[in-house]
């Protein structure tokens, strides 16, 4: 599975809400890649914790030919197309796009970690990733998505009933 999160927790001139700035986000993808399915979208709190605003985020699962750069490359650009500007570490967003995983290539490059390397520690990926395939199996630490999801109990995550 080639998966990428989304997530944001900035409004947008062009979108509107980050609810709205994911699915538009979700529509450009569309153009480069096929998109297979689309996880539930949740509003999570910020990790690490602060007094930013929630995010709403979620996974989707894409097939191309596109080799893991290429799809890197496409995201940095559709990132900077919504108005995403990277400063700080940890900042809110417009628009926050990651290549996740990628079929069950490992791969540490200078630009990119494969499998993302905080992903297992994340509940808002690994909840979406867990809609999609909670048999997912991380390539890394070899555990599904759905045991990896147990020990991420503590991070609030709420559905968004859209």
């Amino acid at each position: 599975m080639i998966l990428i999160a989304i997530g944001s927790n900035l409004n947008s001139k062009l979108y509107g809400s980050p609810h709205d700035n994911c699915i538009e986000a979700i529509k450009f993808l569309n153009k480069y890649f096929c998109i297979s399915s689309v996880s539930k979208f949740y509003e999570t709190e910020p990790i690490p914790k602060s007094n930013q605003p929630w995010y709403v985020n979620c996974v989707i699962c894409v097939k191309t030919n596109f080799k893991p750069l290429d799809i890197l490359k496409k995201i940095l650009s559709l990132e900077i197309k919504f108005g995403r500007m990277r400063k700080l570490k940890n900042e809110s967003r417009i628009i926050d796009l990651d290549l996740l995983s990628y079929n069950d290539l490992i791969l540490n490059h200078n630009d990119l970690i494969l499998p993302h390397p905080r992903m297992h520690l994340r509940r808002f990926v690994i909840q979406p990733i867990c809609d999609l395939n909670p048999e997912w199996v991380h390539p890394v630490i070899n555990q599904k998505a759905k045991i990896l999801l147990k020990s991420l109990a503590k991070q609030k995550i709420f559905y968004i009933n859209d």
